[in-house]
C-alpha cells in the first residue's frame, strides 16, 4: 500500500540525501525559526519540515496537489490529528512491546512475526474507521485517494483471510509437516503442511486418534529437543521470512502515512504562528508565468525571532533571471533577501508563503552566498573563502536553480569586487540561473543596468532625508552611494549624514 499525500505518484522520502549545500541555505536564510514554528517542540515534526523545505518540488501539479491536502487538514485539525496518532500508534508497536526479531532462528522469528502483524491488524482496524471521516470531511485528491487505497486493499474478505492465516501461523493445534530421508540418513524435502480441514475438528485431535507411528520425548533428551527445534527452524524458514516482510510492508505504510501527515501538521502549527503574530499568508501560484511576483512579502523567519510581523514589500521581476538591490545600509536589503529565498521554498513545499500574494516559477535548488566572519584561524582570507565557496556552488548548480547572493566579493576592493561578481552573475544567468543579488557595489550595478542582455530589475533601498529608514524597496536605478555616513554616525554618534541646513539636535 501507498500513502500519496504529499505526491499523486510516489511517497514521500525523508531519508534522501539531501542535495546542494542544505546547511549553508538553512543558515543563512534562518530556516531554523521557520522550522522550530512548525516542529511545535517536536522533533519528528521538525525533522520532517526540514526534509521537505529543503527538497523543493519542481511540479506544480505537486504543489498544487500539496496545497489542497493543506486546505483540508486546516478545515479538520482534530481529524487531521486523530490519523497521524494511529499512524504513531503503529509505528510504536515494535518498540513499546516486541524488541528486536531474531532472523537467525525461523522459528522465533516467526512467532514475533504473527504477534507483531495480530497487533498491527488492530491498528488497520482503526484505519478503516477512520475511512468514514475521511469520505465525509476531506474533499482534496490526496485524502480521496488515501481512503480509496484503504477501501481497496483493506476490504473485509482480505482482512478474513488475514486473521485466518494469522490463526493458523500461531498453529493452535500443533505444526504438521512432511519429509523424506535423504542422502546418509539426513532429513531432506521439508515442506510445512496446512492441515485438512476434516482434521481440524477437536476430536480428531484426541489421543484416540493419533496415528500409530508417533514417540514423545523424555523430559531430559536435550539432543533430541534441540534436533527437532532444528526441524521446527528449516520447516518454518520461507513462512517466518514471508511473515516477517508482511510486518516490514505494514510498518513501512505507517511509517510513510506518520511522515507525510506529519509534514501537514507542522504546516499548519506554521501557519497558526504566523496568523497569531497578525501576518498575512497566501496560497501562492506556482504555475506563475514570471520569475517572482509578490505583495506585501515579508520575512517569515525575522517576524518568528522578532514575534512580530515585519514591512512587507512588492517585488515584481516580470521574465527576467536577475534582480539586483541596491542602496541605504540597514534599509532592508538583506530582509527582502531573505523573505525571497524562504517565501521560494516553501511555496515549493507545499506551504503557504508569508505574503499578502506571492507568485514564482518553481526552481531547482536554492543557493547561497552570503558574506561570512573573518576565518577565526586565520587559515583563509575573506576573499578565498568567498571564491572558494562560490566555486563550490558553481561546480553543481543547473539550469533553473536560484542563487542568492548578499553583499558577495564585498571583502576585497569595490573594483576588484565588482568585476568578480560582475564575470559570475553574467554566466550564471546566461546559463539559465536565477540569480537575486544584494550589493553595495555601485560598479557592479551600473554595469549590469548597462547590459541590455542581463534584463536585469532593480529595487532600492529608501532613505529619508533624515537618515530614517521605512525598509520599503521600490523600483529604481542604482545610486553611486550606500550612504556609509549613516553608519558612521550611529558608530560614532556624529551627524555628518544630516541635511544641511538642520543643526546636529535636528
Amino acid at each position: 500500500m501507498k500513502v500519496y499525500l504529499m505526491f499523486p505518484d510516489r511517497d514521500f522520502d525523508p531519508e534522501a540525501q539531501e542535495s546542494g549545500f542544505p546547511d549553508d541555505t538553512a543558515r543563512d536564510l534562518e530556516l531554523d525559526r521557520l522550522w522550530g514554528a512548525m516542529g511545535g517542540g517536536d522533533a519528528f515534526l521538525r525533522g520532517i519540515a526540514r526534509a521537505a523545505v529543503l527538497a523543493p518540488t519542481r511540479d506544480p501539479d505537486t504543489i498544487v496537489y500539496r496545497q489542497r491536502a493543506l486546505s483540508d487538514c486546516r478545515r479538520n485539525p482534530e481529524q487531521t490529528r486523530q490519523l497521524y496518532q494511529i499512524a504513531v500508534d503503529a509505528v510504536e508497536l515494535r518498540r513499546g512491546i516486541f524488541g528486536m526479531p531474531v532472523h537467525n532462528h525461523p522459528g522465533i522469528e516467526l512467532s514475533h512475526a504473527v504477534r507483531h502483524l495480530n497487533e498491527l491488524v488492530g491498528q488497520l482496524d482503526r484505519l478503516r474507521e477512520f475511512r468514514r471521516v475521511l469520505d465525509r470531511e476531506f474533499a482534496s485528491p490526496a485524502f480521496r485517494g488515501l481512503s480509496a487505497t484503504i477501501s481497496r486493499e483493506l476490504d473485509d474478505p482480505y482482512m478474513a483471510d488475514l486473521r485466518f492465516i494469522l490463526r493458523e501461523l500461531a498453529f493452535p493445534g500443533g505444526m504438521l509437516m512432511s519429509a523424506g530421508v535423504g542422502d546418509g540418513g539426513q532429513v531432506a524435502g521439508q515442506v510445512l503442511r496446512r492441515a485438512r480441514r476434516e482434521n481440524r475438528r477437536w476430536y480428531d485431535r484426541t489421543p484416540l486418534a493419533r496415528p500409530m507411528f508417533s514417540f514423545v520425548l523424555p523430559e531430559r533428551d536435550e539432543s533430541g529437543a534441540n534436533a527437532l527445534a532444528e526441524l521446527r527452524d528449516r520447516s518454518v524458514s520461507d513462512v517466518a521470512g514471508a511473515a516477517s516482510q508482511a510486518v516490514e510492508h505494514v510498518r513501512s505504510f505507517f511509517t510513510s502515512l506518520r511522515a507525510e501527515v506529519g509534514f501537514y501538521l507542522a504546516a499548519s502549527n506554521l501557519a497558526a504562528a504566523l496568523e497569531g503574530l497578525g501576518g498575512p499568508l497566501c496560497v501562492p501560484d506556482p504555475r506563475a508565468t514570471e520569475a517572482t511576483t509578490a505583495e506585501g512579502l515579508y520575512d517569515p523567519c525575522l517576524a518568528l525571532r522578532t514575534a512580530s510581523v515585519p514591512v512587507g514589500n512588492d517585488v515584481r521581476l516580470g521574465a527576467g533571471d536577475l534582480l539586483v538591490v541596491t542602496s541605504a545600509n540597514r534599509g532592508g536589503k538583506s530582509t527582502l533577501l531573505r523573505a525571497l529565498g524562504a517565501a521560494q521554498l516553501m511555496m515549493q513545499a507545499g506551504l503557504p508563503v508569508a505574503a499578502e500574494r506571492f507568485g514564482a516559477r518553481p526552481v531547482g535548488q536554492v543557493f547561497t552566498h552570503w558574506a561570512r566572519e573573518e576565518d577565526a584561524e586565520l587559515v583563509h582570507g575573506k576573499l578565498d573563502e568567498e571564491l572558494a565557496r562560490m566555486e563550490r556552488i558553481v561546480d553543481v548548480i543547473r539550469p533553473g536553480d536560484l542563487l542568492l547572493c548578499n553583499e558577495s566579493f564585498a571583502s576585497t576592493n569595490a573594483a576588484e569586487g565588482s568585476q568578480i561578481l560582475l564575470d559570475v552573475t553574467r554566466a550564471l544567468v546566461g546559463a539559465g540561473v536565477q540569480v537575486r543579488s544584494v550589493t553595495h557595489l555601485y560598479d557592479f550595478a551600473r554595469q549590469v543596468q548597462d547590459d541590455p542582455r542581463l534584463g536585469a530589475s532593480f529595487l532600492r533601498a529608501q532613505r529619508a532625508d533624515d537618515g530614517g529608514r521605512s525598509f520599503r524597496l521600490e523600483p529604481g536605478p542604482p545610486l553611486p552611494t550606500s550612504f556609509g555616513l549613516d553608519l558612521y554616525d550611529r558608530v560614532f554618534g556624529t551627524h555628518y549624514a544630516a541635511p544641511a541646513g538642520r543643526g546636529a539636535d535636528a
